[in-house]
């Protein structure tokens, strides 16, 4: 993490009172239309008590994963079968909307055009492909928006510490790269390991080292206050930020975009 705590304290407080009173909307109306209950072995405890801010933060990731799953595109709600294909929804985009569900990305809604994902303009200045999760010289993916805002820290395969709304990502591309990626749903238990959903191929509460070679990046405590306080700090050093749409064309998908996506991930799928 590229800021440490001390820095940020004095904003942080000012960042979660933000959060804790815009909680309702992480409910609605993002989930209005498929609000359940959280499963009951989904109810995040960490070793350390949670924040009600970060409970609010995970339980979002999850549900909207969990109402996800198996869509065949991210504006298309037609399920495909458990194991199917999902060509134009892929992993990076399935755990990057998941994130947006819990506001991990200013300026993303989880029902924001493809485009907007494919060359989102963050806070740093820096575009992020967050439709992909390989890496591609070319590109700064997924992987790297978590590294570079603060709010993901790679622990490698420690499946011990996931907790729901952690982000699991597969080495088996060349040369044991990044090839795929996953969201827990549900931490360990003494008879279970940590259960991931994931895309292409559309998983639901699936095992952790079916993504192995795995690594768990684990959401820091109280990501939502660190997302939105790397906002102002980058506001700070380079100016009022806005986050730059890239036009859609038909179906919200650019045609330059669909052989970068049939590339991707570059590894094997579970």
């Amino acid at each position: 993490m590229s800021h440490t705590i001390g820095r940020r304290l004095g904003v942080t407080a000012f960042v979660a009172a933000l959060a804790l009173g815009a909680a309702p909307v992480l409910a609605a109306p993002a989930f209005a239309a498929t609000a359940k209950a959280p499963k009951a072995s989904k109810v995040h405890s960490a070793a350390q008590d949670p924040s009600p801010v970060d409970t609010l933060m995970r339980d979002a990731e999850v549900r909207y994963a969990d109402a996800h799953w198996n869509w065949t595109a991210w504006n298309d709600s037609t399920p495909v079968a458990f194991g199917a294909d999902q060509p134009n929804y892929q992993c990076a985009e399935f755990v990057a909307r998941s994130l947006a569900a819990a506001g991990l990305i200013p300026g993303l809604s989880p029902d924001a055009p493809q485009n907007d994902y494919f060359t989102y303009h963050a806070p740093n200045g820096e575009v992020y492909d967050l439709l992909l999760i390989s890496d591609l010289p070319q590109y700064h993916n997924l992987a790297d928006y978590l590294h570079d805002s603060g709010i993901g820290v790679d622990l490698g395969d420690h499946p011990e510490l996931a907790q729901p709304g952690d982000v699991v990502v597969t080495y088996a591309g060349p040369d044991g790269t990044k090839s795929h990626t996953g969201l827990v749903v549900t931490a360990q238990t003494p008879t279970s390991e940590p259960l991931v959903d994931g895309h292409n191929h559309a998983r639901i509460d699936y095992g952790y080292h079916y993504f192995a070679p795995s690594h768990l990046v684990q959401l820091v405590p109280n990501a939502l206050a660190e997302v939105w306080t790397w906002t102002l700090e980058q506001e700070l050093l380079h100016g009022p930020w806005q986050p730059t749409p890239t036009p859609s064309g038909p179906g919200n998908t650019a045609p330059h975009l669909a052989p970068r996506l049939m590339g991707d991930p570059a590894g094997p799928q579970v």
